[in-house]
């Protein structure tokens, strides 16, 4: 029986159909149980050559979906040889780096295998990278400083032309960085909860030129919530709510950055024997212009600005006598300090704005607090380094901030730092202008026990110079109708006592009115302040201050 043409078309639309289903279940069938060894094979045998055997890859499973052209690998684990390692080590050609890493999964999307056989090129959409963690334990090797580095391109040209994705993510990273430079004592760096997005990622021989590309890829996006890291000492915390860096725009953007004291003031003296609790808060920070080679090479940071928005610094002086001897036979000043973090810093620009500083002093005596504002303060520092190059061509830090003074009147404070000097060498210079002396009797009353009844200055200025040993310099204090009220020490119960007869001997004679008085030259007085070596760098700067105010007026 002859088939007529419309039904013989059926037959073969049907049997053609099949047979394309028949391919399709045959490949798939193929991918899930022929490519799966395959490829386990041939990636495991990627990574030890492309390592030198120095890297094992292990994974629970793999599943491959040639349809869709989507693969997954989970329970994935990557680590180094130590006998290879320790070999590396003794014939001088261990890396500086050694890395670990166990990865829940990996999934693949565009992977296309046939592409991969002919032409060698392999392209996909994207890679997602489910809770990595990651360990890098750093240790500089001397040696490979004066190797050339063979760019990955042509580690990977020993298997493909060329590779590409689309999009690559890493969610959920749990990352720590151990530097043992000093075997002795290693430092662990820990960051968990980050997040990583690379875009156009290239990897061929024209990439590698690309300058418009960083590590091969167009950008790189770093996104970390809720860090938390204690200081070494267990004393403060480090929180960030929430950091957003990108390799694209060079920007770094930080929202709520926060330096804690985990003890409250009496308490943390008593730790610290007399450390100054220093206690940081900023609302918005963006560093920009940062110099990527120096950031992920050298892990330095160099940049152009750093803008602080809205911020507050407290730092709170215990003068208590501590029996127990300070660490060091001078307390380091905060550039000194500054000079030997391990982290390198060099900032052309540090633009501040909108930040409160309250300097608190403690005085056992009255067991008071005396607190020194500087409400909405604005400031701009030049030459913020602690990098050794950079030091030998300017060491000095400049600082200049304007703001108000108890909140109000208008003050600026300059400071010159020389971050390389090796006796913590500064000057600084400073002037108020028009305040009603009333203004600082919160501060007086605690901390000498007397207040002004009435008085006013219209100028004050100071300058000094100093270094780890003291302090040298001269105030001039223009004002008025000065009188003082001095109490009996020392409180009963918060209840401030007078002592009328004592305060009518010294505003009669020993503390003079005026400055100028009638038309004589205005006083003049001098500063030479001589350190207390266990005393912090604010409770030194203000004990020059007030040496100089009290020749101002005795």
């Amino acid at each position: 029986m002859k088939l007529t043409s419309n039904s013989y078309f059926k037959k073969v639309l049907i049997i053609s159909l099949y047979g394309v289903i028949g391919l399709l279940v045959l490949l798939t069938i193929i991918g899930l149980w022929g490519l799966k060894p395959l490829l386990s094979k041939r990636i495991q045998y990627a990574v030890l050559t492309a390592t030198n055997n120095l890297y094992y890859l292990d994974f629970k499973n793999l599943q491959y979906d040639f349809t869709t052209g989507e693969a997954k690998l989970s329970g994935v684990t990557c680590r180094a040889d130590s006998t290879l390692y320790n070999q590396l080590r003794s014939k001088k050609q261990m890396p500086d780096n050694i890395y670990q890493a166990q990865i829940k999964e990996i999934h693949l999307k565009g992977v296309k295998p046939w592409k991969i056989i002919f032409s060698s090129k392999l392209n996909l959409e994207s890679i997602s990278i489910k809770e990595p963690i990651i360990q890098i334990n750093h240790q500089k090797q001397v040696y490979n400083s004066f190797k050339t580095v063979t760019p990955f391109y042509v580690i990977l040209s020993k298997f493909i032309k060329s590779f590409s994705v689309e999009k690559v993510s890493l969610d959920n990273i749990n990352f720590t960085y151990i530097d043992r430079s000093k075997p002795e004592i290693p430092r662990t760096s820990k960051v968990e909860h980050l997040f990583v997005e690379l875009s156009d990622l290239q990897i061929d021989s024209v990439s590698h030129n690309d300058k418009s590309r960083f590590y091969y890829m167009k950008e790189c996006i770093f996104k970390l919530e809720k860090l938390e890291i204690l200081t070494e000492d267990s004393l403060n915390k480090f929180k960030i709510s929430e950091l957003l860096f990108s390799t694209k725009s060079r920007l770094l953007s930080i929202q709520h950055l926060e330096f804690d004291p985990l003890f409250k003031p009496i308490a943390y003296g008593n730790k610290t024997h007399g450390d100054d609790r220093i206690k940081i808060i900023c609302q918005d920070i963006k560093l920009d212009s940062i110099d990527l080679l120096k950031l992920f090479e050298e892990k330095k940071i160099y940049a152009s600005n750093l803008f602080i928005n809205q911020g507050k610094i407290n730092v709170f002086t215990d003068t208590r006598i501590f029996k127990v001897p300070p660490k060091a036979k001078y307390r380091p000043f905060p550039h000194e300090a500054f000079r030997k973090w391990q982290l390198k810093f060099m900032i052309d620009t540090i633009k501040l704005s909108h930040f409160k500083i309250t300097y608190s002093e403690y005085n056992p005596e009255t067991r008071l607090v005396g607190n020194v504002i500087f409400a909405q303060t604005n400031g701009k520092v030049f030459n913020f380094t602690n990098d050794s190059i950079p030091l030998l061509k300017n060491p000095l830090c400049l600082v200049f901030l304007q703001g108000k003074l108890m909140d109000k009147a208008k003050v600026n404070i300059n400071f010159n730092f020389n971050v390389a000097a090796s006796k913590g060498d500064f000057s600084c210079n400073g002037k108020v202008i028009n305040m009603a002396i009333a203004n600082v009797n919160q501060v007086t009353e605690a901390l000498v026990m007397a207040k002004a009844q009435q008085g006013f200055i219209s100028y004050f200025a100071f300058e000094m110079k100093g270094n780890k040993f003291g302090l040298t310099g001269s105030t001039t204090m223009l004002y008025q109708d000065l009188n003082v009220m001095i109490y009996k020490f020392p409180p009963k119960k918060g209840i401030f006592k007078k002592r009328k007869l004592l305060s009518f001997i010294a505003n009669t004679f020993v503390i003079k009115e005026s400055n100028p008085i009638r038309k004589k030259p205005a006083r003049i007085a001098t500063i030479n302040y001589r350190r207390l070596p266990n005393k912090p760098f604010f409770y030194t700067l203000w004990k020059g201050l007030l040496e100089g105010i009290k020749g101002s007026v005795i």
